[in-house]
């Protein structure tokens, strides 16, 4: 003869911290997805350079605006991005790659709304009093107007 193992049914704490898990899953799921088109094909390793490029294509600028007073900033991140992109027969110039990186970041910037928004449903999700309130918090019912 078999044995019988009773499994009770979850608590309803156990309920609540699976729908949490769930919820804040699904959240985040749906924040990847509509951060793609920003985020488009760049590979991880190259996203972890991009605070990297913003500082040294600040910087640049700066020089660029204050009438080149001095001798430029070093910007070796940018040139060697430049010479990569450029190869052998290129003519991107680093003001034209300079642009391109504050052009990026400044529409990742404004992106960071919906990290906040993020934030917020996270928050939101950990407050719940009940599985159903949990699941309620979602990307969309965060960003309808």
């Amino acid at each position: 003869m078999g044995s019988f193992t009773h499994t009770p049914p979850p608590s309803s704490t156990d309920r609540l911290a699976e729908a949490r898990a769930r919820a804040l899953r699904r959240l985040n799921d749906s924040y990847e997805a509509a951060a793609s088109p920003l985020l488009r094909e760049y590979p991880e390793i190259e996203r972890l350079s991009w605070g990297t490029q913003q500082t040294e294509a600040n910087a640049y600028r700066a020089w660029q605006d204050a009438d080149k007073p001095d001798d430029a900033p070093q910007t070796p991140a940018l040139e060697a991005i430049l010479a990569g992109r450029n190869g052998n027969t290129g003519t991107e110039t680093l003001e034209q790659l300079v642009a391109a990186v504050l052009a990026r970041a400044e529409a990742f910037i404004a992106w960071q709304t919906f990290t906040g928004t993020r934030q917020r449903g996270e928050w939101a999700i950990q407050d719940a009093q009940t599985p159903e309130a949990a699941l309620a918090v979602t990307w969309e019912s965060l960003t309808a107007s």
